[in-house]
């Protein structure tokens, strides 16, 4: 990668602003009013129970004894809401598994051997040939890539397997709590890891907040909001709180102070974790607003989480997988909560992919950088760019439909076997850990993944046939495909297959029928089996935030919600 990337790039501004429609921008900045949010949470915030019993008096001592100011932990008394379920709960779900059966694994999986693994590196060539470009455009907004990536970094972390020999993906441990409960923002809560949370110096006691970072100012950025271009400003507190050294700045890294350290791996995925943060404390300001009299920090947890899972389900799922996959894993998936479970690879390394083949070579990010390269994407969360540059704040408004307009709207590129370019030139990786495509089918073969067919042959859908698994392919793709007596055709790779069932049967706006329910079914499963989850409040959840649908909630409202839309 040149060294100019690595330099702050000159702000480019666009010839003319975009032409905003300003009865839907009023609207936009009503809906997501103080006010409007105020309104909402009295509504939806849990009254305190008047036979309950009165909080124990060590319980204001012992938050109090969370501050870092004071760092007297032992003796402390907690409600177990302050932590995750997977600590107090029975531990079963810390491993990775197989969705199918050993029969059907064994009958279909590729043979582990040389010739196999030449055979999936030219695979991976062709998928990232920079010749075919980065592919074409989806009607899928942009910020539904990176928020899968969010998603991803909730549930999954694999620190163990290896591409080199075969693999058993139970003796692998998931290091990640899979019942999308936001570990990744909240960790172990504000008595473990307190150094993630701002606790109040005055007020209530228990409104506790997530900590902030401030950006290195250089110029204008950031969203811009229903002023457009001549509202953007130098942003101050864009980013995640790090690692910082006033006293002996040489010891400043910079480094992200996250729940999830992936999360801070390029700019787009730190940005909206940033998002999640102002998310809980704009909760936690209404709560606070609207006197409620219960614990606050736990009644925000539970509104941002049960809100976020409901988008992760209606919005995010429905779009890619299609919302008849969704409604029907919603009433045929069945798990108990507590229910023992282990994350099928055929999920994790296989179906869930589908979102590398979405990634763009090029995103309008703010109206000052208005055309950066993936490059920019990941080498502008790096030293010597960090704290986040004020004039590198992501304006949102382009990677999801927020209501307010922007020049240029980022769509995710199509769901195929077409990978950007950019990926395999990102710094920090080199050699086969460069190479996404070719990793990624690698790893599939070393876990020993059912091909596409075989999980076809589980679910009892049609598979595609040769011809369709070809389709639209380059010719010296197809004629891989051939060789070898048509292996990959017979025993094509799971998520290979998956993206040509996207771009076949789908034209890459939209899973196929595989890989839907294998995405669909278990998201829905994580959920069911976490007893805190929103599928498991009593009487059911309709979510009461202020959204553009009342009833409804979506990744755009959340960022609207979280104010990072707006200057």
């Amino acid at each position: 990668m040149p060294d100019d990337i690595l330099t702050p790039a000159r702000p480019k501004r666009p010839v003319a602003d975009a032409v905003q429609d300003t009865k839907i921008a009023k609207q936009q900045l009503k809906t997501f009013s103080l006010a409007a949010r105020d309104t909402a949470l009295k509504l939806i915030a849990r009254k305190p129970d008047p036979d309950a019993a009165p909080p124990i008096p060590e319980r204001k001592i012992s938050i109090d004894a969370l501050r870092p100011q004071t760092k007297r932990f032992h003796g402390a008394k907690l409600t177990l809401a302050y932590f995750p379920g997977s600590l107090w709960r029975p531990p079963c779900a810390d491993k990775f598994g197989y969705l199918t059966s050993k029969t059907i694994r064994d009958a279909t999986k590729l043979p582990f051997d040389l010739a196999t693994q030449t055979l999936l590196g030219k695979l991976g060539d062709f998928m990232a040939d920079p010749a075919r470009g980065a592919g074409a455009d989806s009607t899928i907004p942009a910020g539904y890539t990176y928020f899968g990536q969010f998603v991803d970094h909730d549930i999954t972390l694999d620190i163990a397997s290896t591409l080199d020999t075969p693999v058993d993906a139970t003796t692998i441990h998931n290091m990640r709590t899979p019942s999308l409960d936001l570990d990744s923002v909240y960790a172990r809560g504000p008595a473990l890891d307190s150094f993630l949370y701002a606790f109040p110096t005055s007020g209530p006691p228990t409104a506790v907040k997530m900590q902030l970072g401030s950006n290195l100012i250089d110029s204008d950025g950031g969203p811009g909001g229903a002023g457009g271009i001549g509202a953007i400003k130098k942003q101050r507190n864009f980013d995640v709180p790090r690692v910082v050294n006033p006293l002996d700045p040489s010891l400043t890294t910079n480094t992200a102070i996250l729940g999830d350290p992936r999360n801070d791996e390029n700019l787009i995925v730190s940005q909206f974790h940033h998002t999640m943060l102002k998310f809980h404390n704009q909760v936690v300001d209404g709560l606070v607003a609207t006197g409620f009299s219960g614990d606050i920090f736990v009644e925000a947890k539970k509104i941002v989480t049960h809100h976020y899972q409901w988008a992760v389900v209606h919005d995010f799922l429905a779009r890619i997988c299609g919302a008849a996959a969704v409604s029907t894993a919603l009433s045929t998936v069945s798990a108990a909560p507590n229910s023992a479970f282990a994350m099928p690879v055929e999920f994790a390394v296989g179906a869930y992919r589908f979102g590398h083949s979405m990634i763009r070579d090029q995103y309008w990010v703010n109206f000052v950088q208005i055309n950066a390269s993936l490059g920019d994407v990941f080498s502008f969360i790096r030293s010597p760019n960090l704290p986040v540059r004020s004039s590198w704040a992501v304006d949102f408004n382009a990677f999801f439909t927020t209501g307010f307009s922007v020049p240029v709207n980022n769509k995710a590129k199509k769901i195929d076997s077409v990978m950007a370019p950019g990926l395999d030139t990102l710094p920090g990786f080199s050699g086969l850990m460069a190479m996404l495509a070719t990793r990624n089918l690698r790893r599939g073969l070393a876990l020993g993944l059912p091909s596409g067919q075989g999980v076809a042959q589980h679910y009892g859908i049609a598979p595609m046939t040769a011809a369709q698994i070809k389709t639209g392919l380059p010719a010296g793709e197809a004629a891989l495909l051939d060789s070898n007596g048509g292996i990959l055709l017979s025993k094509t790779p799971l998520w290979y297959y998956v993206l040509r069932e996207a771009a076949v049967l789908n034209g890459g706006n939209q899973l196929g029928p595989v890989g839907a329910r294998v995405v669909a079914e278990t998201f829905v499963r994580m959920l069911k089996r976490n007893p805190d989850s929103f599928l498991n409040v009593s009487g059911g959840f309709t979510p009461g935030l202020p959204a553009a649908t009342p009833g409804d909630f979506t990744v755009a409202d959340l960022v609207n919600f979280a104010g990072v839309t707006v200057p």
